[in-house]
């Protein structure tokens, strides 16, 4: 039981190294959340491995970060289940901005998860972002 307790903590701890990361443009940092076949569906994209989850934070920084200035990822509810090496999670995400517009929720989703423990650690190996509301134009 303490494993699968320390195997849900160590995801949660890695949604939020992820959401972190990303707002903050540490994208070394970003990438290490992911495994070297990783696949991000989201945002009106596939980026399969990480050369492609790379252009992707290019894209984010000049599209959206920069731009946009004090976005804040909020991962909620996090549901987890494990089996041995692998593991399923789904989360609810707001993404906020809070820059000189004044707070404002760009959008929400659903994040759909696949994970696999590598050398210890829990990355992602797919995670599809749902949207329920769309992105607002900035």
């Amino acid at each position: 039981m303490i494993s699968a307790m320390e195997d849900k903590f160590a995801i949660e701890e890695l949604v939020a190294r992820y959401n972190q990361s990303l707002d903050q443009g540490r994208y070394e940092e970003f990438l290490a959340c992911w495994c070297e076949d990783g696949v991000f569906d989201g945002l009106g994209g596939h980026y399969a491995g990480l050369a492609a989850i790379r252009k992707f934070t290019d894209g984010y920084d000049t599209g959206y970060r920069l731009r946009l200035n004090g976005l804040k990822h909020f991962t909620v509810n996090i549901l987890s289940r494990i089996d041995g090496d692998q593991a399923s999670s789904s989360s609810h995400l707001q993404l906020v901005c809070t820059g000189t517009k004044g707070a404002r929720i760009l959008f929400t989703g659903l994040y759909e998860d696949k994970l696999r423990r590598v050398e210890g650690e829990w990355r992602f190996s797919h995670r599809t972002l749902l949207q329920d509301m769309p992105l607002e134009s900035a």
